[in-house]
């Protein structure tokens, strides 16, 4: 069989004129070329995807804060909030009065304190002098130099003192003079004594010689009998004489004990009342120093010099609850510094040392560029926010002269709100491409 032949292709012809044979198509070759083309195409952006690195990034959110923390301004005990010297965002100096507490009922007890601790340091005075027997109190200088109350409280007691030694000296006196009395007693029986000791003798001698002439029958024996009576009865007066000079001298040794007494009791009482106004004199010295290191607390001052920040409270008379925070400080020399959270399911892919992108949304986006940073700490554990927010908190640090970038009469401030972008580690356009069905295939081949 044999090929058509140019002559036996079909002619064309226009308005009757003949214009030849048609023009042969073929479309072998161009299906050929399409699927060249496809796989050029398919081997030129496989190959472009395996080799060629893409830069991705993760956005967090962030602020603007303070490198130093913000000084918190608290008040340790409380009370009733008698003056507000400043206002919010107003710059104060270290040491600065910011709040005055109302140190009314502090004074009082203070004054009471000292009232009593005058009281008493007077009364151990006056026990001082009686313990140790003086006839005069020696007050310290401290308080003979007081105030009017002070020198009533001294006058009271140097009378009480007065008082009680006339007590003692009326007491003295009176035993003295019973001692007077039985020691005229005692002379007296003492007389007594010897005059029946010297009638004794007398007696006892007249009674020996009658004796004699008794026993040669030379005097009647009735007569000699009233002798022998009166001396037995003269033995017997001269034994009650002794007891009476004994009980005598008994006598005058108890008022001479009893005067004795006057002292060591006076010295015992006073001993025994100092220890009970030694320990409450120093109960009060402890509630003194406690008083009057309230006192110095009642004006609350700047615990740092900078910016006073987030007062809270604002009414004269108000009442502050015990190390309730009443204030904070910006310190003045604090550094500004990018606080970002980073989304827990993004930590793997970022790193400290990652350039970062921060774009501040505070600022028009139209004339504000954004600056480039770098990422300089990343917390090792998560922390919880509001709302049971998970988040890990980041730093990142601006490149030398980016801050110049925002523009003239501009500045950053805390609280201020940052947008982050932070580039994660260079991959393959392939590996984002693969790497979701990657994922999917080993989670699907994991479920049971």
């Amino acid at each position: 069989m044999r090929s058509p032949s140019v002559d036996d292709r079909p002619r064309r012809s226009l308005a009757g004129l003949d214009l030849g044979p048609e023009p042969s198509f073929s479309v072998v070759p161009r299906i050929a070329l399409g699927f060249s083309l496809g796989a050029a195409l398919i081997v030129g952006v496989g190959g472009w995807a395996a080799t060629t690195d893409l830069n991705g990034a993760i956005m967090a959110p962030g602020s603007v804060t303070v490198e130093l923390h913000a000084k918190a301004v608290q008040h340790r005990d409380g009370g009733v909030v008698g003056a507000i010297l400043v206002r919010d965002g107003q710059s104060v100096t270290e040491g600065q009065v910011i709040i005055r507490i109302d140190d009314a009922q502090t004074r009082a007890e203070l004054a009471i304190v000292r009232g009593q601790q005058v009281e008493l340091s007077t009364k151990k005075a006056r026990l001082l002098a009686e313990r140790d027997g003086l006839r005069a109190v020696a007050f310290p200088a401290s308080l003979s130099a007081g105030d009017a109350e002070a020198r009533a409280i001294l006058d009271g007691e140097s009378r009480m003192f007065r008082g009680n030694l006339a007590s003692r000296d009326s007491q003295r006196q009176q035993l003295e003079l019973q001692i007077g009395q039985v020691a005229e007693e005692l002379a007296g029986l003492v007389k007594q004594k010897d005059a029946k000791r010297d009638e004794f003798v007398i007696l006892t001698s007249e009674h020996i010689k009658l004796q004699g002439l008794v026993d040669k029958n030379l005097f009647e024996s009735s007569k000699f009998l009233p002798l022998t009576r009166d001396r037995h009865r003269l033995t017997g007066e001269q034994g009650a004489l002794e007891a009476s000079i004994a009980r005598a001298k008994v006598r005058m040794s108890e008022i001479r004990v009893q005067l004795l007494a006057i002292a060591d009791t006076a010295r015992t009482e006073a001993q025994k009342e100092l220890g009970t106004v030694d320990a409450k004199l120093a109960e009060l010295g402890n509630r003194r120093l406690a008083l009057e290191d309230r006192l110095t607390r009642t004006e609350i001052r700047a615990p740092a010099t900078g910016v006073l920040h987030e007062l809270k409270t604002y009414t004269v008379g108000g009442v502050i609850t015990p190390a309730d925070v009443l204030a904070s400080v910006v310190p003045e020399d604090a550094a500004l510094r990018i606080e970002i959270h980073i989304p827990p399911a993004s930590i793997d892919q970022i790193s400290v040392g990652r350039p970062a992108r921060l774009r501040f949304t505070a600022f028009n986006q139209r004339t504000t560029p954004e600056l480039k940073g770098e990422l300089v700490y990343v917390s090792p554990s998560t922390t919880k926010g509001g709302k049971d927010e998970v988040f890990y908190v980041g730093y990142v640090e601006l490149g030398v002269g980016e801050l110049d970038r925002i523009g003239k009469g501009k500045r950053l401030v805390p609280g201020m709100p940052v947008e982050v972008h932070v580039a994660t580690e260079e991959r393959t356009a392939l590996s984002y491409l693969v790497k979701p069905v990657q994922d999917q295939f080993s989670r699907t081949f994991r479920e049971r």
